[in-house]
């Protein structure tokens, strides 16, 4: 819907993911300004049945949205002041993405619809009328998708899983027509919910050796198994691994995956995996695998700065022209929290380890340390240790 000539949407109608900490909302708000004047965003509300989920006033506006010009190139967000209300202008014929997060309460039925409200006024200091945009957006009722652990063994750490702030849910694509112009507001975001995996020992070394060779991280190498039955839809092989712990120069949307296996697992899903070894791929497009299945060893190609599984569930088989929807794994084994990556040791500065636990049906959060094998406990008909197994 619109107020004047701004117009608030949904972009991807969100699911419930199922965290440790309770089920989110995890979703972007498209606006568009097709006036002839610049607007500027003053207050965001999001609510549901009259009860207001969350709101972005002042300070809060600019680190949750990104604003791009009438060619979708994005703008800086401006350079917070001390007085200043941290405003963020959409210039005329541009448009505005804001990222949501929101935590529901599980006592509390799924809401049915969002309701959204973005204000804005004119591009001025001294502008004080304001303008609402409304939209009402459903909520899917959509359950997260069920996969197993890409992956074995322990110490594995899910870099960047979905939350506020992450880069993966903030990475967008935008949507080209049949000659390669960009479609202003239209774009795509694979990676909304995708995790980067490392690997850590006791200590928090994610390196032990230089930090210069790909053999010095403990995920460079290990095998990388099939989340689930079905076709590989599609595979990359052939790209160098980069030099750790930096990005390779200029790199391209198109090659940041570096060798990939996108699999068909289902229902319309598709797995991605992401910055694999060059040769090490054991699969090829349309062979049909089974989960547990060797399908490749992790390493560092593509937009990489170190050894890392880079995983997520999309909509499509394109790794970029796709949607990335909720998933979950069936089982893993928490077992402490990292945080203070630090790229200049190989260490993780702050790690704090806990008695195994197990978890079931749920994405874990970011940077959780876990193990593959769940060896303790677990819900009435599980048999444990479980390992996943080889075809």
């Amino acid at each position: 819907m619109q107020a004047g000539a701004l117009t608030v949407q949904v972009h991807h109608s969100p699911s419930p993911l199922p965290t440790p900490s309770g089920r989110v909302l995890v979703y972007e708000l498209a606006v568009r300004n097709f006036d002839g004047a610049c607007a500027r965003i003053v207050d965001v509300r999001a609510s549901s049945q009259g009860q207001l989920l969350r709101r972005y006033q002042a300070s809060a506006i600019a680190p949750n949205t990104l604003a791009y010009d009438a060619g979708m190139t994005p703008l800086p967000n401006p350079a917070p002041g001390r007085s200043r209300m941290h405003p963020v202008d959409v210039p005329a014929g541009g448009g505005a993405v804001i990222y949501f997060f929101l935590s529901l309460d599980n006592n509390l039925p799924l809401p049915g619809t969002l309701h959204h409200e973005v204000d804005s006024t004119a591009c001025s200091d001294t502008a004080t009328a304001r303008r609402t945009a409304m939209s009402e957006d459903a909520v899917s009722r959509a359950a997260p998708v069920m996969v197993g652990l890409p992956f074995r063994g322990t110490g594995w750490v899910s870099g960047d899983s979905a939350n506020d702030f992450g880069t993966h849910r903030r990475t967008l694509i935008p949507v080209r027509d049949g000659a390669g112009q960009i479609l202003v507001g239209q774009f795509h975001a694979p990676e909304r919910y995708a995790i980067d995996w490392v690997k850590v020992d006791a200590d928090g070394h994610r390196a032990i050796g230089p930090l210069d060779r790909n053999a010095s991280y403990l995920a460079w190498g290990e095998e990388i198994i099939a989340v689930a039955d079905g076709a590989i839809a599609g595979i990359r092989d052939g790209m160098d691994e980069g030099t750790p712990p930096h990005n390779p120069p200029d790199p391209s949307v198109e090659t940041a995956g570096g060798n990939y296996i996108m699999q068909d697992i289902g229902g319309g899903h598709f797995a991605f995996y992401a910055h694999l070894q060059p040769g090490s791929l054991r699969v090829r497009a349309g062979e049909f695998v089974r989960r547990g299945q060797v399908i490749a060893r992790l390493g560092n190609s593509g937009n990489s700065s170190e050894a890392h599984l880079h995983f997520h569930v999309s909509n499509g088989a394109d790794p970029l022209m796709s949607e990335g929807v909720p998933y979950v794994f069936e089982r893993y084994e928490l077992t402490g929290q990292a945080n203070g990556f630090n790229e200049a040791n190989g260490l993780f500065d702050d790690l704090s380890a806990q008695a195994p636990s197990p978890k079931f049906a749920l994405m874990p959060a970011s940077y959780a340390v876990l193990n593959a094998e769940v060896t303790v406990g677990g819900p009435a008909g599980w048999a444990f240790p479980i390992l996943y197994p080889n075809h």
